[in-house]
């Protein structure tokens, strides 16, 4: 039923009854496209994704001031670590693994190469 039951006091029982099966039947099927989107979203390469997206910002945070390592808190960072080794272990994420450690690989040796260059020329001055 609605929620003002005035609204529907002019209709019979079946129409009432009629109208909240199809009121039931439009839940249900919103409910299935929500699970297919929840599933679609929740694979192995989407999950990578967003593991290394924040592991890469926590490595930026903690090892970006060399000052700052010494005081970061290991207590505090050792479930993300025990949760990451056991996302290692399975599987099914090695192959995504591999091809973002790849990625970071190929960044991080681009900028090695661009701030080696950028030091010679200033060396160079």
């Amino acid at each position: 039923m609605s929620r003002h039951p005035g609204l529907d006091s002019h209709l019979s029982t079946a129409e009432r009854r009629q109208k909240l099966l199809q009121e039931g039947a439009a839940f249900r099927a919103d409910m299935v496209k929500s699970r297919d989107i929840v599933r679609a979203n929740l694979n192995s390469r989407s999950l990578a994704t967003i593991l290394l997206g924040r592991m890469t910002g926590i490595a930026s945070s903690v090892f970006g001031d060399p000052g700052r390592f010494r005081a970061s808190n290991l207590p505090a960072m050792l479930p993300l670590l025990l949760t990451g080794a056991s996302w290692l272990s399975k599987r099914c994420t090695r192959k995504p693994l591999l091809i973002g450690v790849a990625v970071l690989a190929a960044i991080g040796g681009a900028a090695f190469i661009s701030s080696r260059n950028n030091q010679a020329t200033t060396d160079d001055e």
